[in-house]
């Protein structure tokens, strides 16, 4: 249609036609032609439909979801230029973790030991000069030690879904890589390991990071990016119903 109005406008250019009906006339056309009409839609955006049936167990039982905004996905980490992708449990230290659903272990950090102090420091200052979490400080420093479960393709279709959680203080002996653990399996205790209270030898601040990430080609999504508020924290209610 675009290239038909264009040789009529040429036509009109040219031999200075006149067209009975001036809102048919191709520079009238073309002017109501706009990129409002485009609709483009990021491929990294997060469509809640794709987990409209997805139901997990809280990874802390009796540990509701938190409502502040700070612990939750989307939420700015302005010390290390960054953004929550998961939700922050507050739970005292050494309280239960279970899986929220079945999976494989893909990482389980039995050996972790806490880094220095100092070493944490320049680690986010080194974030601050590339300007976003490098992924091998936010995996390596930043989570602490932490399990990593494969659900895979079944757990939300179309996707391969894996779990992380995160500042964990102990992890259970029988959590190890490559093996299956059930929905409710005990997997470890919550603690702050990776946090600064840990470089400096302190229980302050104890909590679970979880997080949920969907793999599809070459992006992952993590649950709940770039939703409002609101609709993420219905959303996120709705996932965790059952306890």
């Amino acid at each position: 249609m675009i290239t038909r109005l264009i040789f009529l406008l040429c036509i009109q250019i040219l031999f200075g036609q006149d067209f009975e009906n001036p809102n048919s006339s191709p520079i009238h056309v073309l002017s109501k032609i706009t990129k409002k009409d485009e609709v483009i839609v990021p491929s990294n955006s997060f469509d809640q439909e794709w987990v409209k049936d997805l139901k997990l167990l809280l990874p802390c039982k009796n540990v509701d979801l938190p409502k502040k905004s700070s612990r939750l996905p989307n939420a700015p980490r302005n010390y290390r230029n960054g953004t929550h992708r998961g939700i922050d449990f507050f739970a005292n230290w050494g309280t239960d973790i279970r899986a929220v659903a079945p999976g494989l272990v893909v990482r389980a950090d039995h050996n972790y030991k806490e880094y220095p102090a100092d070493f944490r420091v320049k680690m986010l200052r080194s974030s601050g000069t590339v300007g976003h979490t490098p992924s091998d400080i936010f995996n390596s420093v930043l989570l602490g030690r932490a399990v990593f479960l494969d659900h895979g393709f079944d757990l939300i279709p179309g996707f391969r879904t894996i779990s992380i959680y995160a500042h964990m203080s102990s992890i259970d002996k029988k959590i190890k890589g490559g093996t299956r653990v059930e929905a409710g399996q005990f997997i470890g205790k919550t603690g702050n390991s990776g946090t600064k209270p840990s470089t400096l030898g302190t229980r302050r601040d104890a909590h679970l990071h979880w997080e949920m990430i969907l793999q599809k080609d070459s992006e992952e999504i993590y649950l709940g990016k770039d939703l409002p508020y609101e609709e993420l924290y219905s959303m996120l209610k709705g996932i965790f119903s059952a306890n």
